[in-house]
């Protein structure tokens, strides 16, 4: 329903303020700038999508970096069409997820309510929308048709 929609329009809004993101994103780019240096064989095509995605996470870096927060809505669109593409370029090398993925959750040990307090959203989203939030991380098909579908309205809008 539309109610629906408009809460998650929201808690997205939210969760693409330069504050949640900068900071990973820093951390991604610098892992994946420095496996790219120490990693000179790779094929064509490896080269070619890992230099692509380090082109677009330094992208989102210089928009959020560059503009207020939250984020205007043409950069938070910019932003949303730069993860999209990102996400169609494939996971980061394994070397560069380990660098990047805290130590204790490949054993389970974050919690749902653990990644909402790391990243700063206890204090900025309300209890329905962190609701909101756990289900659709439980549910990743619904949140890959709402992540689409809004994608889509951004797109509309401009």
């Amino acid at each position: 329903d539309s109610n629906f929609e408009q809460n998650l329009a929201s808690m997205m809004a939210s969760m693409l303020s330069s504050d949640l993101i900068c900071e990973p994103m820093q951390q991604i780019s610098d892992n994946l700038e420095k496996w790219l240096k120490s990693n000179t064989g790779l094929s064509a095509a490896d080269q070619s999508r890992y230099d692509s995605q380090l082109r677009l996470y330094k992208q989102v870096l210089s928009i959020c970096k560059s503009n207020p927060d939250p984020l205007p809505d043409a950069a938070r669109g910019e932003v949303q069409r730069h993860l999209e593409e990102l996400h169609s370029l494939g996971q980061l090398p394994d070397e560069v997820m380990n660098e990047i993925t805290p130590k204790d959750a490949g054993e389970g040990g974050e919690s749902f309510e653990d990644f909402i307090q790391k990243m700063g959203l206890n204090s900025s989203l309300g209890a329905a929308e962190q609701d909101l939030l756990k289900e659709l991380t439980e549910n990743p098909e619904e949140l890959t048709k709402v992540m689409k579908d809004m994608g889509a309205d951004a797109c509309n809008q401009q």
